[in-house]
């Protein structure tokens, strides 16, 4: 899995891989490592040592990281009128490091990133 690949799913699934890391006792060494992943270091052999390179591995497999580039959708524009306004864009990484895309719904908070503890910006 490709460095920007997997800071997407390392974003997307922080939550989950934080329980996981506090069961197994590993959550210090978790938090290291992601401090290493704000700072732009490479944090793909610290996810080894921990185990949990793998799992974020099949995390991506079968929870989809959309590819680069991929148009995200049409959404209404926030205060516009109902005529049919819309936006083709979605929401993605604040710092540009990774490829996390997420596809705005209606009535749906501004997603978070979970490593940078950032909004996704509207692209």
């Amino acid at each position: 899995m490709e460095s920007a690949e997997l800071l997407s799913v390392l974003c997307r699934e922080l939550p989950e891989l934080r329980a996981v890391a506090e069961e197994t006792g590993d959550g210090n060494r978790l938090e290291e490592a992601l401090a290493a992943a704000r700072r732009g270091e490479p944090v793909t052999e610290r996810l080894r040592a921990l185990g949990l390179l793998r799992l974020l591995e099949s995390w991506g497999t079968t929870r989809g990281v959309p590819p680069e580039g991929e148009p995200s959708g049409l959404v209404a524009l926030p205060g516009g009128d109902r005529g049919g306004r819309v936006a083709l864009g979605g929401y993605r990484c604040p710092a540009g490091i990774c490829r996390r895309a997420e596809q705005p719904r209606p009535g749906d908070d501004l997603p978070v990133c979970a490593l940078h503890g950032r909004p996704l910006r509207f692209r």
